[in-house]
């Protein structure tokens, strides 16, 4: 009892039907003779709420059925339990057992053209219209295959050997990335190393284009020390470590990656001459013919190359001169026309009114040229001014190397001349008249 009394003198546990309880088993310690009252259940104080419920159901199951509106006949049997059998279903109902199709409404329900009523239209399932389950659409494709990390071994990696000769740094520079990074392998993952071992040979016989011959610069500075830069040039580089040329385009070809960073010093092998120590991984030439050569058409403007001009410049420079020759016509036909104007003027009206347009040409023509003979006759005919040199007198001779000659001054002889065939002229020696 000291017990149960310590336990009754306890915290007061919460309101409700907790509370009830306590008291009750409370008043059964202190008079346990007497007949412990007990609590009505749940069950039997929600049965008269249960049963008020279920008369509004019946109630109203029996007002729709009399209405009719989405019952015809009211309740026709339960065949199945509570299962109900109608012609047509009321809108928003689904039966989710039946293996059937229902079509979507052609309208919306927010349409003018909703119309509640309409029934549901039913698909058997062997119907046409019915659209069957393909599942070709759900095929999701065959898993990506991955190269195993035995498969990423340097036993299975393939030797490749690059010809430096004559090939354009660059387009050399990315070949060798390309093929130390896996990416031509068909076995190639981004985050998988496949890539292959390249031996490079002849790396002092690699080419540039343009000016970089010359003035392509390289820096180091080991140190990390302000002042201790060391600049070289492409040429003297080329003489002294003609290897670090190779190695510095590959290296920036590459992702600066730890991975990159191991594949770079540990795959790339470079050779200053045609021979190399690998011989024993029996390397597989690469095919070089893919790499562009470094030739004199590189050093050439791309407008100036010949193919472009053969291609492009051509049919450009085809339309200027078509363009060109037009506006010269346009000025003759001009020109000739106003002359013809002159003449019909200076002309007497009865002589040239039977002529034809050719006949009266020929005829101004003929009086042009007799009136200008007549002006010049007796005049000495002007001599072209020659350009000299100051004070020395010597004739400036021009020359041009893009028509493939020069031009010759007035005072030079010209060919076939007495002075140029000396002997070939009868009674003629070389240098006397």
């Amino acid at each position: 009892r000291n017990s149960q009394g310590s336990h009754s003198s306890g915290a007061m546990p919460f309101l409700g039907r907790g509370l009830l309880a306590w008291r009750a088993r409370e008043a059964d310690m202190w008079r346990p003779d007497e007949v412990p009252q007990t609590l009505p259940s749940r069950k039997t104080r929600q049965a008269p709420l249960i049963l008020a419920v279920g008369a509004a159901a019946v109630a109203a199951v029996c007002s729709w059925g009399l209405e009719g509106d989405a019952f015809v006949n009211g309740i026709v049997g339960r065949p199945a339990g509570n299962v109900v059998i109608v012609e047509e279903l009321p809108r928003g109902l689904t039966c989710r057992n039946a293996h059937i199709q229902f079509t979507p409404h052609a309208h919306p329900r927010n349409s003018a053209e909703w119309d509640a009523a309409e029934p549901a239209k039913v698909l058997d399932y062997g119907s046409d219209e019915r659209e069957e389950w393909n599942p070709l659409p759900q095929w999701r494709g065959e898993k990506t295959y991955h190269p195993s990390k035995e498969l990423q071994g340097d036993q299975y990696r393939q030797w490749y050997h690059f010809d430096a000769e004559g090939k354009t740094l660059g387009h050399l520079a990315q070949a060798i990335a390309l093929t130390l990074r896996g990416k031509n392998s068909p076995l190639y993952d981004p985050i998988r190393d496949v890539g292959a071992y390249a031996i490079v040979t002849n790396c002092d016989r690699v080419r540039v284009s343009g000016k970089k011959y010359h003035y392509k610069l390289y820096l180091r500075n080991l140190s990390r020390k302000p002042g201790h830069m060391k600049v070289e040039r492409f040429k003297d580089l080329l003489k002294r470590f003609p290897e670090r040329i190779i190695m510095r385009a590959v290296w920036g070809m590459l992702p600066k990656t730890k991975s990159s960073k191991r594949i770079f010093k540990e795959r790339l092998k470079l050779f200053q001459g045609p021979n190399h120590l690998y011989y024993n991984k029996d390397p597989v030439e690469y095919p070089m013919h893919t790499i562009k050569d470094c030739t004199a058409t590189s050093n050439i403007r791309h407008r100036d190359r010949s193919m472009v001009m053969m291609t492009s410049r051509k049919k450009r420079q085809g339309v200027i001169d078509a363009w060109q020759k037009r506006n010269d016509e346009r000025k003759q036909l001009t020109a000739y026309k106003r002359f013809l104007e002159d003449q019909l003027k200076q002309a007497d009206g009865d002589d040239v009114k039977d002529l034809t347009v050719q006949d009266f040409s020929r005829a101004a023509d003929k009086t042009r040229m007799r009136k200008k003979l007549d002006e010049t006759r007796g005049m000495e005919i002007p001599k072209k001014k020659v350009k000299v040199f100051w004070k020395t007198y010597i004739p400036v001779k021009k020359y041009s190397g893009n028509k493939g000659g020069r031009k010759l001054s007035e005072v030079e002889p010209r060919p076939g001349s007495p002075e140029v065939l000396g002997r070939s002229q009868p009674g003629t020696l070389p240098g006397k008249p």
